[in-house]
């Protein structure tokens, strides 16, 4: 040996020794080993008698990874006592209830162990297997341990009809940036709370949340719900109940928060449905004699001032499959009724993409990734995504605490909330994937009882809706064909009716016996640079037709539900669509009836857009006039609409302005 190789040999064992110290790496690892096989002496065995040959470039690189892990925290000496989940949550087929705190803690600390034994891969295997060399096995983990467990009036003389939140089932009410009563215009903007007097254009009073983000509002008789974010050392989902008894004085009555990013929330029979989503990850958690802490691995829940932890037999262990989840879906229910403000809290170890919700049932569906295995030898696997699946979980509102009852699983992806549906006890879904689209039936338990498969095979989902007996499904590769399939028979739907024109919707409507398509326009070639509405007769179908169309160019339409404005006793539907050049968010609103669309108007926030020209593109070719809009920026991007009689409202971050519902110049205008 040189006296350059003993040099080098010197300072990588001055340096080890303190990490030996630290970390109870293998022996292979040593720094008596790793300097003998720079100098090139002969190794020391392993207790196993395994010897590992480096070149000397790769075992210093070796060592400098293996520092760079203990300088970021990750000890590998500290083995948990549990590593592997308990199997009796790793091979669940249903929700896990009734849980003990050990079994949370061991749950918890076999997801560290998890976490630990993958750091331990990334920061030692990989690094010897730069320029590695091995006589035997490659180095293996640790070894597992052992353990148990304006001022002028608008004309609101027809109280009696009134805008609502655009929803989808009936009686299950969505939180939303405006509220109306028929009275009073609730909007939530700009970090605070707007309680309009419709008809004066007045502002009674402003409500500051500058405190937390914005999500929405409900409004159950007197009593204004604000939902909302807030980060205090963890992030956290909050509501605030107001009295707005005295809508010039609003009070707030009771708070409460609960850990976790803000997923959803419901109203229906007067209670609050509220969702977060809380992560606890691997990394962050803690170790105490080997074990997670309890109280650092579980939500909390805050009323008025009172903090506590989510008791374990609050907590339901959702199947894992493999695929253990370290994200809670925390669920309240807060029943308005009640004398006492009483949230009650549970919490699933589970996570979801969409919600659905129904008065007695709650669906939460999430997309699973599933995991395709290469071996390329020398225990060198590759996991690839070889498709997707939906996992359906499903819980009780019959109680006061939510209940999980059901998972069940499905092929392929699930567009949004519309994707799913419940009728006579029975869910169907319908979800898409690289080769086909399908729609599954599936019972309460989720066990698949019939379906759909091959549906416009290469195309994808752009929209789903279902109505009464049908469900209307509208894929797009080109062209847009609208299926219809019969539900009448739950366990044998069929599909009866199809309809193919360019374009697609990527909203469905019902609207007066009619279904109404937001989406964009297209020819035989694919989708154009414009928006579309289409007016479909489904009277019969077997048959459905378009039978009307309308059509702005340079624009796209909002596909979010909760901006169309429906006024269905009047005939008139109002829709959000932004220019593609300027941004602006305008309200266009649309008569129909008896199969024909009329355009009354279209509106920025601060006038009446009277640049259109011409009328609506009708499918018979009786006239062929597109509209096109001209106008230069006019105001501020109109967010809602909503109506109180036969007046018409539209609310952006800065302004309400008001409008004749039949169409004509601006009554009034109010800045917040």
């Amino acid at each position: 040996m040189n006296k350059r190789d003993k040099s080098n040999a010197d300072f990588l064992r001055n340096a080890l020794i303190p990490l030996n110290e630290k970390a109870d790496l293998p022996e292979e690892l040593s720094a008596e080993n790793i300097a003998a096989l720079v100098s090139g002496e002969k190794q020391k065995k392993s207790k196993k008698g395994r010897i590992i040959a480096f070149r000397a470039i790769a075992s210093a690189a070796a060592a400098i990874i293996i520092a760079a892990g203990i300088g970021t925290g990750i000890h590998f000496a500290n083995r948990p006592a549990i590593t592997v989940v308990p199997e009796n949550i790793s091979n669940a087929t249903t929700p896990i209830s009734d849980n003990t705190e050990q079994t949370i803690i061991d749950y918890f600390t076999a997801l560290y162990a998890d976490y630990e034994k993958e750091q331990y891969r990334y920061y030692v295997e990989e690094a010897l297997d730069f320029g590695v060399k091995a006589d035997d096995a490659e180095a293996e983990a640790p070894a597992a341990g052992t353990g148990t467990n304006g001022s002028v009036m608008a004309d609101v003389s027809a109280t009696g009809s009134y805008g609502k939140t655009n929803t989808q089932v009936k009686d299950v009410d969505e939180d939303d940036i405006i509220k109306n009563d028929g009275k009073y215009i609730y909007v939530l903007t700009d970090s605070s709370i707007k309680i309009i007097d419709a008809a004066d254009m007045k502002l009674m009073s402003r409500i500051s949340i500058d405190s937390r983000g914005s999500n929405g509002l409900y409004l159950y008789g007197n009593t204004l719900v604000a939902v909302g974010s807030t980060f205090d050392k963890r992030q956290q989902t909050e509501i605030e109940l107001y009295d707005i008894t005295d809508k010039a004085n609003p009070k707030l009555i009771n708070e409460f928060s609960q850990d976790g990013y803000y997923f959803s929330s419901r109203l229906t029979d007067g209670r609050i449905i509220l969702l977060s989503q809380h992560s606890v990850y691997p990394e962050t958690i803690n170790l105490k004699d080997k074990y997670a802490v309890y109280d650092d691995v579980v939500p909390t829940v805050t009323n008025g001032t009172q903090t506590q932890v989510l008791a374990p037999d609050m907590i339901t262990i959702l199947p894992q499959e493999n695929d253990c989840s370290y994200t809670y879906t925390v669920m309240t229910t807060v029943d308005l009724n009640a004398k006492e403000f009483s949230p009650v809290t549970s919490s699933v170890l589970g996570s979801g993409d969409n919600l659905y919700c129904t008065k007695d049932n709650l669906y939460i569906v999430e997309t699973k990734f599933i995991e395709e295995k290469a071996d390329y030898g020398n225990g060198r696997i590759a996991i690839s995504t070889g498709g997707l699946n939906t996992v359906i979980h499903r819980f009780s509102l019959k109680d006061s605490v939510i209940r999980a009852e059901a998972t069940g699983e499905v092929k392929g992806r699930t567009l949004n909330q519309f994707s799913i549906d419940e009728k006579n006890n029975l869910v169907r879904i319908a979800t898409t994937d690289d080769e086909a689209n399908r729609i599954t039936v599936l019972d309460m338990n989720l066990k698949k009882v019939a379906e759909i498969d091959g549906i416009a095979t290469g195309e994808t989902i752009q929209s789903v809706r279902y109505i009464g007996d049908y469900g209307y499904v509208v894929t797009f590769l080109q062209t847009d064909p609208l299926f219809v399939i019969d539900f009448k028979d739950m366990k044998n739907p069929k599909i009866v009716g199809e309809l193919k024109i360019p374009g697609f919707s990527s909203y469905l409507h019902p609207f007066n016996g009619y279904l109404v398509g937001i989406g964009t326009h297209g020819d035989d070639g694919g989708a154009l640079n414009a928006l579309k509405i289409s007016l479909f007769d489904i009277s019969d179908p077997t048959n459905p037709q378009e039978v009307d169309r309308f059509i702005v160019q340079n624009a796209y339409a909002d596909s979010y539900h909760k901006t169309v404005m429906d006024c269905a006793e009047k005939n008139i539907l109002g829709f959000i669509y932004s220019d593609n050049y300027t941004g602006e968010a305008k309200l266009a609103t649309l008569r129909i009836k008896e199969g024909n669309i009329e355009h009354i108007g279209s509106y920025s926030n601060g006038k009446s857009d009277e640049s259109y020209t011409g009328a609506v593109y009708s499918p018979d070719g009786k006239s062929e006039i597109v509209l096109y809009d001209k106008a230069m920026y006019a105001g501020e991007s109109v967010q809602r609409a909503t109506y109180i009689g036969n007046t018409l409202y539209t609310i952006s971050a800065h302004r309400i302005c008001s409008y004749p519902i039949d169409g004509g110049n601006i009554i009034a205008t109010l800045d917040f």
